[in-house]
């Protein structure tokens, strides 16, 4: 009776070990996609139908950005509970992390969660580095005005950015990769200097986009070219 017992609590934590190590888009992968993936980051893509419930399931270090209002009770796998909250346009910093997430509203929300796949230790806050009182183009993209600074870590950077109906941004530099999330708008254009204005193109709230700009940097502005302002997050990601 010992030894059956024994294998029956074997089994269990091997059930459980394996539970708590499950990747989210194997847990759902009608409802959570990977958007984008390299050898930094991977990007997935979560949409919630009411009061749906996504079983345990694990994460690394990463960005989470919410494309709509949200309202969830997560379950960590020690039975410990808690009800967090968030508006279009929020996001925040996870470390790695087991847990269950059940929906509470009777409407569906999407979220994007940017992945660090070489984050080995904690992240370490970093100030904002503060504006600037006379801008001359090119600026940095952390020093353009409509860019916000919301956190800073040894891993990524992310900025809050918004452009007012018909207005564009100045002429700015990225230097790191980054993901750009957007958040709401109709249409919007890129030109790169020295170049002319991109076509127009449609906004599609949470296809986040990634650019290579790490070895390769490039300059741009951004403006909303439709009648809705056009709003973004933009992760950058630190080598």
């Amino acid at each position: 009776m010992r030894t059956l017992s024994l294998v029956f609590l074997v089994a269990y934590l091997l059930t459980a070990t394996a539970a708590l190590g499950q990747d989210p888009v194997s847990v759902d992968p009608g409802d959570v996609k990977v958007s984008f993936e390299n050898e930094q980051i991977r990007v997935l893509h979560a949409r919630y139908a009411p009061h749906q419930k996504l079983a345990m399931h694990s994460h690394p270090s990463r960005v989470v950005v919410c494309i709509t209002g949200m309202h969830v009770l997560t379950t960590l796998a020690n039975g410990q509970t808690q009800e967090l909250r968030c508006k279009p346009g929020d996001s925040r910093w996870s470390e790695p992390v087991a847990h269950s997430v059940e929906n509470l509203e009777d409407k569906p929300f999407e979220v994007v969660e940017v992945e660090l796949k070489n984050a080995a230790a904690a992240a370490v806050p970093v100030l904002s580095p503060g504006g600037s009182a006379a801008l001359t183009e090119p600026v940095p993209v952390e020093k353009e005005p409509h860019h916000h600074f919301v956190f800073q870590n040894q891993y990524v950077r992310v900025l809050d950015v918004l452009f007012p109906a018909g207005e564009a941004s100045l002429f700015h530099t990225h230097s790191n990769d980054n993901i750009g999330i957007p958040i709401s708008g109709d249409k919007t254009q890129s030109q790169p200097e020295g170049g002319e204005w991109s076509e127009v193109q449609d906004v599609k709230p949470g296809a986040a986009g990634f650019r290579k700009a790490r070895g390769q940097v490039y300059t741009h502005r951004v403006r909303s070219a439709g009648k809705l302002p056009f709003h973004v997050i933009d992760v950058e990601i630190f080598p």
